[in-house]
């Protein structure tokens, strides 16, 4: 066998380059080819023993040459150069090239150097899709992180947390609100059973305790109202709903639910059974009053008739008709209180007939303040009030029910006043409205009293006191000015006096 490798291997390392996908070839100091592989005729279209000789910058053209010079030039100075580059190729096909400049350095001169220009479209196509899904994969987490963070608010905002329980590891998830519900530090892995029994009342732990078993064994799902203790030994309700997750073979797996905060609800709700209670309790004592009422006003009239008949009996002696007299101031105190409880019944009822007319208010303040003033006299009390013709003021209302709110309110502001005090009526416009303000110099009223300022019967603590009075007064006053599409109200400072004030409706005035 002859050995042809010496002879071949000039032959084989040509075949060799001919067939390597890259452009190689050789530049001398010249900047002219000396040797190019059978790529560039695939890259530039020309055959590349025709190159040899050729300026690189004939082959690349003045555009390309320009940018690739300064690698060129470094080159030729003993730099190793690498750098990306789109070439032009005579197919019109644009190539994204990764190309390396070696130099070829002989005893520290610089003879040329070797180009190789590896074709990288395909690299690059697959880092832009890389690029690409990156930036849509962080898009994603940033939406999940949003999703998660919105869901982590909603929890918040709703008082609503989740929970999740793996049988077979038995570790459990909670959510964020879930700790907060609970006062627990979030940071902590969920309560053990243990831990977890005394988070709730024990009556609420054994029904949760027998709604776990039986989803468990049946995979029923449970909604239950439980009583909680948070670790800061605060108390309160919460909705626990829970159901089984099943695996592909039809096993319970998992159980998971929600638990949301009723607490609030709760109290609302005690709170509106309180005031229902409350307002069902004051709807049968006025109509048991009511009824009382009515069979009293027949006897307290026969009482009060011949009272009067004694009064004026001039057989009877001085002491006899003062005592007549008395039992005819009795009477119609009496018979006062009487037409008030009727009042509220009726007016409570629906039954009480308010006109809505124009009513001259001045006329009304005028006679209140000319019957109240016998009353502030005796009691020591002086009555102020404005110059009333000076400014006519009319309203929207009826006559009668609005004379009878304020003579009620100057009664009490007499009444309550201390001695050497005074009491100030006054009236003004207020955008639409006209407000009345009889404002005394008593004691007073707390916050805890002004809340309870209009019930019915409730005399604030006065029942005590010689001052007279039913707890009537207030509450009927209120409902006949809100039956007048008015409000009343109070502004109170304890020690230093309270304001009434009612507002109405401003009519214009006649004519």
């Amino acid at each position: 066998m002859n050995d042809t490798s010496g002879r071949d291997t000039p032959h084989h390392i040509r075949l060799l380059v001919d067939h390597v996908p890259s452009m190689l070839a050789y530049w001398d100091r010249d900047l002219r080819c000396r040797f190019a592989n059978r790529a560039y005729e695939r890259w530039f279209g020309v055959n590349p023993d025709s190159l040899i000789g050729t300026s690189i910058k004939d082959l690349l053209g003045p555009k390309l040459f320009a940018l690739n010079e300064p690698y060129i030039r470094a080159a030729l100075r003993g730099e190793e150069q690498l750098f990306e580059r789109v070439v032009p190729g005579a197919d019109g096909v644009n190539r994204c090239s990764l190309a390396t400049y070696v130099p070829d350095v002989v005893d520290g001169e610089v003879l040329g150097f070797i180009a190789h220009v590896t074709e990288v479209t395909k690299l690059k196509e697959v880092e832009a899709a890389l690029r690409v899904e990156a930036l849509q994969r962080e898009n994603a987490m940033a939406k999940l992180r949003e999703s998660r963070d919105a869901l982590v608010e909603a929890q918040r905002l709703g008082r609503v947390g989740n929970w999740e329980w793996d049988v077979a590891s038995d570790i459990t998830i909670w959510s964020e609100e879930l700790y907060r519900i609970f006062g627990l530090d979030r940071t902590r892995t969920p309560p053990s059973s243990t831990e977890l029994s005394e988070l709730y009342r024990q009556g609420s732990w054994e029904q949760l305790q027998s709604a776990v078993s039986n989803t468990l064994r049946t995979g029923m799902s449970y909604i239950l109202e439980l009583e909680y203790v948070r670790a800061d030994r605060l108390t309160g309700w919460l909705e626990a709903r829970g159901e089984a997750v099943r695996d592909e073979s039809g096993k319970i797996s998992k159980l998971r639910g929600t638990v949301l905060d009723t607490t609030e609800r709760h109290r609302m709700e005690e709170i509106r059974v309180k005031a229902q209670t409350s307002e069902a309790a004051s709807r049968n004592k006025t109509q048991l009053l009511s009824r009382v009422s009515h069979e009293l006003r027949t006897p307290l009239n026969a009482i009060l008739g011949f009272a009067q008949l004694c009064e004026m009996d001039k057989a009877l002696d001085e002491k006899h008709r003062l005592w007549a007299a008395s039992i005819a101031g009795a009477g119609r105190h009496m018979l006062e209180v009487v037409e008030e409880v009727l009042d509220l019944a009726a007016a409570d009822s629906g039954r009480i007939v308010v006109q809505d007319v124009d009513v001259a208010l001045n006329a009304i303040l005028k006679d209140s303040l000319a019957q109240a003033a016998r009353a502030a006299a005796a009691s020591g009390i002086e009555l102020c009030g404005e110059a009333w013709d000076a400014m006519p003021t009319y309203v929207r209302g009826d006559a009668k029910r609005l004379r009878q709110v304020i003579d009620n309110l100057l009664s009490n502001a007499i009444k309550y006043s201390l001695p050497g005090g005074r009491v100030d009526v006054s009236a003004s416009r207020v955008g639409d409205n006209v407000e009345i303000s009889v404002k005394d110099c008593g004691p007073g009223l707390s916050s805890e009293q002004l809340e309870r300022m209009f019930v019915p019967f409730d005399r604030l603590g006065a029942e005590t006191t010689a001052i007279p009075g039913t707890g009537l007064g207030l509450a009927l006053a209120k409902t006949l000015v809100e039956l007048m599409h008015g409000r009343l109200r109070v502004e109170s400072t304890p020690a230093v006096g309270s304001t009434f004030i009612v507002s109405l409706r401003m009519a214009l005035p006649p004519g």
